[in-house]
């Protein structure tokens, strides 16, 4: 929901504002998103202010009086607008704060910034939620699904009753807290060396405590939401994916079948020390910089944005979070792309996999893809990078290698994810989910290179619960766009291009669109699998 309710930023502020004239908004904070869509604000010179939402619940509850009364569509929309500069206002100033305090954990003006954000998050999508609601109830319901606002059929998704009851809303609060616990202890962490003994008896054992209350609470989570099971939860309400649990359960048991006995074997070879050299930050960044030129229209256009604004932080850093993402940015209407470099030439790679998130958002205005087709863009540009880089042999095989282990690795995490979900409040402790991670890397075929309690160094585990399918899915998509290019020059690229300002947010309807085929149909690994005998 939050990256739809976005795209109203772009989509209706000048509609609203410049052609109704309706005169409760801020235009202080309009004119600064004017500049931001027409004009190029660099990095450096955006400026972090706290979030302030003290005027959120008297906005709100004008809003939801105009709702309800219903006679009045101009005020109506005006209610609408403030809040959303509020909301726009918000997410881009949490971001800033997350994009600094990810470049030095332990640098505690931005923690402090960063954890505000996050507590005060619940009440602002809290409130977002009661309004969609009241205005999917409201007589002017019609009017809003107008294309020049939310969109045909947008309330379909808020017929009924708010999952914000008191109960729902205080368990999301200590979410927030228990999630702040964890990027605090992640902060303290870099101080050790990850992997080592120290790093579990010191971080791990806190860090396996602090999982399972995280577990324990989601479970209340979706129990409270009327849901048979996080899962079940976390599919619709975070993802809104338009397929199962049952399906991804199915999806990843055939993978473990077919791709397992060929990642065993790939594991043992010498692909990674016969292809993997260093490289420099100039390096990635010209690799990505060369690539874009090839490819030419929307993909060049996004990087020279890129690079003349600077929206990127690709520098290796000790205290930095060590990951790699990127974010939009609304008040500015420009994306950002973060990434802790591992200094060796799959960081190439790994800058290419951001900028399509880069080109996404680009393109599309703040995409409004759900996320499984949101990846279908960055990992489908890692892909096409190798047709339009010159001597890329050694990375492509490693890419090769790297998207086995992609579906068999984040299969297995996907069907940790599941089980430990699963598992009742007496079962449910350290133990067993330590007991659980090494049984289940030992059944996709690493378990034996890996210590049982290294789950704890998987942040998507804590941060995005069942998030980690997403990866497996969209490889499989983004592996096609490689194929086809393999088989005719310029088809991938055409397909990725053409489709990069999507507004399908569902991931099976936007491979039939897109003329891709489902993971989930009989033979499709099969066909993967022949794909990877042929590279590797």
């Amino acid at each position: 929901m939050k990256r739809i309710f976005l795209r109203i930023v772009a989509l209706c502020l000048v509609v609203a504002l410049v052609f109704s004239g309706c005169g409760v908004l801020d235009f202080e904070g309009f004119f600064k998103r004017l500049a931001g869509m027409f004009g190029t604000v660099s990095f450096e010179t955006m400026e972090y202010v706290r979030p302030d939402l003290s005027e959120l619940d008297s906005t709100l509850e004008e809003c939801l009086e105009s709702a309800a009364a219903g006679d009045d569509f101009d005020e109506l929309i005006g209610h609408v607008m403030t809040i959303n500069s509020i909301y726009a206002d918000f997410y881009t100033n949490y971001l800033l704060a997350y994009i600094h305090y990810s470049i030095d954990l332990t640098d505690l003006y931005w923690e402090q910034e960063y954890h505000y954000c996050v507590e005060e998050s619940t009440a602002l999508d809290a409130a977002i939620d009661q309004m969609m609601y009241a205005l999917a109830d409201c007589p002017f319901r019609e009017e809003l699904e107008h294309e020049d606002y939310f969109g045909e059929g947008y309330f379909d998704d808020y017929d009924g009753e708010s999952l914000w009851t008191e109960e729902f809303t205080a368990l999301m609060e200590q979410e927030a807290d228990l999630l702040n616990a964890y990027y605090d202890l992640s902060g303290q962490a870099l101080e050790t060396d990850m992997y080592s003994e120290e790093y579990y008896t010191t971080y791990g054992v806190q860090l396996e405590e602090l999982f399972v209350k995280l577990v324990a609470l989601r479970q209340q989570i979706a129990q409270e939401a009327g849901y048979g099971s996080y899962a079940e939860f976390a599919y619709e309400f975070y993802y809104d994916r338009d397929y199962t649990p049952a399906q991804a359960s199915q999806y990843t048991a055939d993978i473990q079948k077919e791709l397992v006995p060929m990642y065993q074997e790939l594991r043992d070879a010498d692909i990674w020390t016969e292809h993997l050299q260093g490289s420099t930050e100039q390096q990635t960044f010209q690799y990505v910089k060369n690539m874009a030129s090839a490819m030419g229209g929307t993909v060049q256009e996004a990087f020279e944005l890129l690079e003349s604004a600077e929206l990127y932080h690709i520098s290796y850093g000790e205290n930095k979070y060590n990951a790699s993402f990127e974010v939009f940015l609304p008040n500015y209407m420009e994306p950002f792309i973060f990434m802790n470099p591992t200094q060796t030439s799959y960081d190439q790679l790994t800058f290419a996999h951001e900028f399509g998130h880069f080109c996404n958002d680009y393109a599309s205005g703040g995409t409004v893809a759900g996320i499984d087709v949101a990846e279908i863009f960055s990992q489908g540009l890692e892909y096409l990078s190798l047709f339009y880089v010159n001597e890329t042999a050694g990375l492509e095989a490693m890419k090769l290698a790297d998207s086995l282990c992609v579906y068999v690795e984040q299969s297995a995490y996907a069907s940790f994810e599941e089980q430990v979900y699963s598992l009742s409040a007496e079962e449910l402790t350290a133990e067993n989910v330590r007991s659980i991670f090494g049984q289940t890397a030992s059944a996709y075929g690493f378990g034996s290179i890996l210590d049982s309690r290294s789950y704890v160094t998987i942040g998507h585990f804590f941060t995005s619960p069942m998030y980690i399918i997403s990866y497996v899915v969209s490889n499989d998509a983004a592996l096609q766009l490689y194929q086809m290019e393999k088989a005719e020059a310029g088809v991938g690229l055409s397909c990725y291009t053409a489709n990069l300002a999507t507004e399908q947010s569902d991931f099976l309807a936007f491979l039939e669109e897109a003329g891709l085929q489902s993971p989930f149909i009989p033979g499709r690994i099969q066909s993967v699998k022949e794909t990877f005998e042929k590279a590797l």
